[in-house]
């Protein structure tokens, strides 16, 4: 019981650090990326069509942006409405949370896993300002939160909360659909009605949007979009990949950037020499085969079986999501929220690691990295250069933005500013 006082004070904790990274959304709110166009799109549907609506560019199921829009549409008045997406974006954070520091896990076995990931998750650099506090981006944290239940031991009572929750995962984009064969190895292996359960939602789930991405290719291929899926790979993708899901996962973004300026580098100027890029390109590909025998040694690293599982478990995750960033991915740009879900994947291996390897060079080495990730996701949570993205900084007034749109219904009201450069 007393363990449960120190949780909740840690959480309270963490709720400050949430809020000084942006003391102003959450006092005015926003509408971030493409929640604006959403909002007007799920006004004009009725609920039905509203709960199921499809945007044909992204091709799935947005369930939990689905749900934004209708409150923010139906239950508020324009003026207010942006705090929709906001606060409901800060219930599935603590929602996370909750599960991490509450709930028994195989993932965490002591409080201390627990007190850092959960820090983590809100400091990594990797989960970054563009899917902070926004419905669109909000399934990237559903399936973190996937991720968390997969290895929760959860007792009766919460049992079919999991169950809903998946299902609103499931719904909500395909990252948590992708982890439906490791919920299937659950179930094989503990062979249990809940994780029969579990696996039977998200493979119903998975049925759903891949006949859904399915149609929808077929619908934006024959209609008027030039947006159709294309399996073609460039050598700027795994020197992306590496950089923003491995290095960042640890460094951030101002550290490399640093050591760049130290030689005189500028990062843009790099990748748009041929020669260069080459280079990078085969670095980056060594880089990778060298992770691959690290990964094969890592894992003769643990002595009790339960423990190489778990470490299984993690590498197929970062797979999994991986092959579905590369591949879903709209550019060659894995940055951004293409990168948070396979780097806070390596960020758990590493803790894991840290937790449980028998070899002490491995053990020093992972407690570096995640103090590294700790120290640089600290630096880097309110990066000059992304306060645009947190303060309203020469940002439209949505007073007067809803003002003009109430005088002018063919105005389009100016939104939070998405990838601008300011």
């Amino acid at each position: 019981m007393v363990k449960n006082y120190y949780k909740f004070g840690f959480l309270i904790l963490l709720s400050l650090l949430i809020y000084s990274r942006s003391p102003y959304i959450f006092s005015y709110g926003r509408f971030f990326s493409l929640d604006l166009v959403h909002h007007f799109k799920i006004e004009t549907l009725n609920l039905t069509h509203s709960l199921f609506y499809i945007d044909y560019n992204a091709r799935y199921l947005n369930f939990i942006s689905n749900i934004s829009s209708i409150i923010s549409s139906r239950f508020f008045a324009l003026e207010n409405a942006q705090y929709v997406a906001v606060y409901l974006s800060l219930l599935v954070y603590f929602i996370i949370l909750y599960k991490i520091l509450f709930e028994e896990s195989e993932l965490f076995i002591n409080l201390v896993q627990k007190y850092i990931f959960s820090i983590l998750v809100i400091l990594t650099p990797v989960m970054s300002f563009e899917i902070w506090l926004n419905a669109i981006n909000l399934q990237v944290y559903l399936g973190l939160l996937s991720i968390i239940i997969l290895f929760l031991n959860p007792d009766k009572t919460k049992k079919i909360f999991n169950y809903f929750l998946l299902i609103v995962c499931g719904l909500s984009g395909i990252y948590s659909c992708a982890l439906t064969p490791l919920f299937f190895w659950n179930y094989i292996r503990k062979k249990s009605r809940y994780n029969l359960i579990c696996f039977l939602i998200l493979f119903i789930c998975s049925i759903i949007q891949l006949s859904l991405i399915l149609i929808s290719t077929s619908i934006v291929e024959h209609g008027s979009s030039n947006t159709v899926i294309i399996l073609e790979f460039s050598k700027y993708e795994p020197i992306s990949f590496i950089y923003n899901t491995v290095i960042r996962a640890f460094f951030g973004s101002s550290f490399p950037k640093f050591i760049f300026e130290i030689f005189g580098l500028n990062l843009k100027e790099v990748l748009t020499n041929n020669n260069i890029k080459d280079l990078l390109f085969f670095i980056s590909l060594f880089i990778s085969l060298i992770l691959i025998f690290i990964s094969i040694w890592v894992f003769n690293s643990f002595k009790k079986k339960e423990k190489k599982i778990v470490y299984i478990y993690l590498i197929s995750i970062f797979i999994i999501t991986s092959f579905v960033v590369i591949v879903g991915g709209v550019s060659d740009s894995l940055h951004g929220r293409y990168s948070a879900l396979p780097g806070i994947t390596i960020i758990l291996i590493v803790l894991h690691v840290a937790s449980n390897s028998t070899k002490t060079f491995l053990k020093n080495l992972s407690i570096i990295l995640i103090g590294c990730t700790l120290f640089f996701g600290l630096y880097d949570y309110r990066l000059k250069n992304y306060l645009v993205y947190f303060d309203c900084i020469n940002c439209p007034d949505w007073q007067m933005e809803v003002k003009k749109y109430k005088s002018d219904k063919s105005y389009k009201p100016n939104a939070w500013p998405y990838h601008i450069d300011r």
